[in-house]
């Protein structure tokens, strides 16, 4: 019965797309972008599809006379009949996603036919490379014309456009200095031990208010993400969430907050051993619009092994790139750095110091790096982090001095007007018997807590 149902709606949606062609000559080109005519069930309407792409490509006007010239006078009827059950032109979008999709789920259901019949294994795989393809290809070539692009501008600009909304990362002064939207690949560089997983977990609970997160870990087991995010987000305290040493106050803690962790819509997936295939369609399979990966070279290749290192990383670069780009989910990748040369004096890292695959810079729109400052100077090592914005597509660069509150998970962002001589008055602070107390009990004076922005509509965005 779902078959006939589903059958149905394909044939109701490929008429109403050659009856809105039929309609509005001026809506043939683009029909003509989107539609394919593998996707047509019904004959008919195939070789009317077919006959207005040849004249269309040969610069003809395309309209019910020299269409039916083309497919013949038995056509005439069944051509008014299409035009007078279609209700407008001005949905054929509408129409042409509906009998996309059909015809997609037509041929996925043929081709888990053609497994179901299958006695080797080998028999399989060119079949799941089919359907690899076809989950991954789900729209059709998007291309403006200037006029297009104008219409889109004026449009998006103008009095009754919405607000854009964009991704938000919980950080005030990266928000107020970036653009990111779902298709963006953004990376976090660092070395190791430098917080990325840490910090990472922070910006994906932030996100997962508001986006559907996956959190792909090649190194970190769910139960132990699951402690340090709780120990973030409860802000109890690691050491006892380590130790089961829980007071009855971090109880009550738990009580009041967790409704609001469990409304995070948030899922952490164990995936060592994942090659980008296997973590494109999990994302499907679940329906994440935002994808972290922690971290991005332990992806298992697909590539020819032997391919050197640095051109399997570029192509899992590569890969994930266009995943992001056809699907519109934004990719978040944690990355490891080069370890610096440890006879050479310590340096501020930059981008071109991504491990192993300059491909890493060409791919991502955005690139973050969380690295401790120079040991030379007071800071301390452990408590401090710089968070350097070292490439930004469409916003801008900076950095910004961080306090990390390791036993809480925590990042606070030191502000100021002299970002340095706030980090002076921290060094100093830091060296008074006082402070582990301070630190403890009171927020620091030129600190701003690392939380979400509230939504009081007088955010960045």
């Amino acid at each position: 019965m779902a078959d006939v149902i589903n059958q149905d709606q394909q044939l109701n949606a490929e008429q109403a797309v050659i009856g809105s062609m039929l309609i509005d000559e001026s809506i043939v080109g683009a029909v003509l972008g989107k539609v394919d005519a593998r996707d047509f069930l019904a004959k008919k309407n195939r070789i009317i599809f077919q006959a207005a792409r040849d004249l269309f490509r040969t610069g003809s006007p395309v309209d019910p006379i020299t269409i039916r010239g083309k497919v013949g006078e038995d056509f005439s009827q069944y051509m008014l009949d299409l035009m007078d059950v279609t209700p407008t032109a001005a949905n054929w979008e509408v129409y042409a996603n509906v009998m996309h999709e059909q015809a997609t789920l037509s041929r996925i259901k043929e081709l888990a036919d053609q497994m179901a019949d299958a006695t080797t294994l080998d028999d399989c795989r060119p079949l799941i490379a089919k359907l690899g393809d076809l989950l991954a290809t789900g729209s059709k070539i998007e291309a403006w014309t200037m006029k297009d692009a104008l219409a889109y501008f004026t449009k998006s600009q103008g009095p009754d456009a919405a607000d854009k909304q964009y991704i938000s990362y919980g950080i005030r002064e990266v928000d107020e200095g970036s653009f990111t939207e779902h298709g963006d690949v953004v990376m976090i560089g660092g070395y190791p031990s430098a917080g990325k997983t840490a910090f990472s977990l922070a910006l994906a609970y932030n996100m997962a208010k508001t986006h559907n997160v996956g959190y792909f870990s090649f190194e970190t087991k769910p139960a132990k993400l699951t402690d340090r995010l709780a120990t973030h987000s409860l802000q109890i305290g690691f050491d006892a969430i380590k130790r089961k040493a829980l007071d009855e106050s971090d109880w009550v803690t738990v009580a009041e907050k967790g409704e609001e962790f469990i409304s995070r819509n948030l899922t952490f997936i164990a995936a060592s051993g994942m090659t980008v295939s296997q973590i494109e369609s999990v994302s499907r399979a679940y329906g994440f619009d935002v994808i972290y990966i922690d971290y991005v070279q332990q992806i298992k290749p697909e590539t020819d092994s032997r391919l050197s290192r640095t051109e399997q990383v570029a192509e899992i670069s590569r890969e994930l790139h266009v995943f992001a780009q056809t699907s519109g989910t934004l990719v978040v990748e944690l990355a490891q750095l080069t370890r610096a040369d440890k006879s050479s004096s310590w340096r501020e890292p930059d981008m071109f110091d991504l491990k192993e695959s300059g491909q890493f810079e060409q791919d991502a729109d955005g690139i973050m790096l969380l690295f401790r400052p120079d040991p030379k100077s007071d800071y301390d090592q452990q408590k401090t982090r710089i968070l350097k914005i070292a490439k930004n597509k469409e916003g801008r660069l900076g950095k910004w001095p961080l306090f990390f509150d390791g036993n809480h998970q925590t990042f606070s962002v030191m502000i100021g007007e002299d970002s340095k001589a706030v980090m002076q008055k921290f060094s100093d602070m830091a060296k008074k018997e006082k402070m582990a107390r301070h630190l403890k009990n009171t927020q620091i004076r030129g600190q701003q807590k690392f939380e979400e922005i509230p939504d009081d509509g007088k955010g960045p965005f």
